[in-house]
């Protein structure tokens, strides 16, 4: 007799089940560095292109009143990126600023929440949010009143990843490595001011004002807004070797940048490019974190920086834009924020 019994053969087993896991985790392993390194190409990609606006945004701004856009300074405060809103098609919200008012005024509240991605790098996990805790150059108001709108007596505000360059100018912290004269006796050029003082010493002949103000201004951007609009035939050392913007990382500045406002719009190159990233570093037993919590002088936050990786993203005074590697030489780096300094960039 022929038996009918049939074999039906089981699930699998649990060694063949930790097998395929294993593989796909394998699988997985191999396609995770792939695909961030897919996402972060397009990333730098879109990062390009917003500084490529930007860039050109001033070039137009240029042709129709004569000169680059200018920081307002503290009276107003307001900053440089506003002007350029015509450009980058955000024309109706560029309409209903009061310029003549001040930036901290609850009628500029609308401004402040204004999310504009332009003005924002998509490998910067902070910037693309609401936050609570700005700070404002603030006095008096033409309408109403400049009272807080956010936490614990400050603003709300959209940062910016882009800032305009005040150049080879200085932080005013003297006691901090590239401070008062640091950069100018690192690097042989750039800003300096012994002790913040504006007037000449021996280790340096031309004083400015922090950030890159003052009559000896070499930058782009002048914080302080004392200075008329430049122009090109201010560039003297060439629109293709000048910064015009450049890269910041939100935690790594101070909580006044906004982007729409005078401060915290503008860093300079006296400071290496990523410094702020480089974890552990002292000075005058301030420990700088890496982009946590850092316990420094908001000062130093106030170099190019970006988690792009190995450099940073710039816009030139002739409206390119370009990659710079941090391993780029300081001294190079820091002759790129002159416009008129007369000095080279080594190759």
């Amino acid at each position: 007799m022929v038996s009918s019994k049939r074999f039906v053969r089981g699930g699998f087993t649990l060694i063949e089940l930790l097998v395929v896991i294993a593989i796909i985790a394998v699988l997985i392993g191999l396609l995770l560095p792939a695909v961030q390194k897919v996402r972060e190409a397009a990333n730098r990609m879109q990062c390009s292109n917003n500084l490529k606006q930007i860039s050109l945004a001033c070039h137009s701004y240029h042709d129709g009143t004569g000169g680059f856009p200018k920081i307002e300074g503290f009276t107003l405060g307001w900053g440089a990126l506003p002007l350029l809103l015509p450009y980058i098609e955000q024309d109706n919200l560029y309409k209903q600023i009061l310029f003549t008012d001040r930036v901290s005024c609850l009628t500029m509240a609308f401004l402040r929440s204004a999310n504009i991605k332009s003005f924002q790098c998509p490998s910067d996990p902070d910037v693309n949010r609401l936050h609570t805790d700005r700070t404002l150059p603030t006095g008096g108001c033409l309408v109403g009143s400049g009272a807080p709108d956010g936490a614990g007596g400050r603003y709300l505000g959209y940062a910016s990843s882009y800032v305009g360059s005040y150049g080879d100018g200085f932080n005013n912290v003297p006691s901090e490595p590239y401070g008062g004269d640091g950069a100018w006796g690192r690097y042989g050029c750039g800003g300096c001011a012994s002790n913040n003082a504006v007037a000449p010493t021996v280790p340096c002949p031309n004083p400015g004002i922090g950030y890159g103000g003052g009559k000896n201004h070499r930058g782009m951007f002048n914080y302080y807004g004392d200075s008329g609009n430049l122009r090109f035939a201010d560039v003297i050392d060439g629109t293709s070797n000048t910064l015009l913007f450049g890269h910041n990382i939100v935690k790594g500045t101070s909580n006044s940048n906004i982007w729409m406002t005078s401060t915290g719009s503008a860093h300079g190159t006296s400071l290496p490019i990523n410094w702020i990233l480089q974890p552990c570093k002292v000075s005058q037993g301030l420990w700088i974190d890496k982009c946590g919590n850092p316990t420094f002088s908001s000062w130093m936050g106030r170099g190019f920086a970006s988690y792009h990786q190995g450099g940073i993203m710039v816009g030139m005074a002739d409206g390119s834009v370009r990659f710079v590697a941090e391993t780029t030489s300081p001294f190079a780096f820091n002759a790129m924020g002159s416009r008129a300094g007369g000095d080279t960039i080594p190759q």
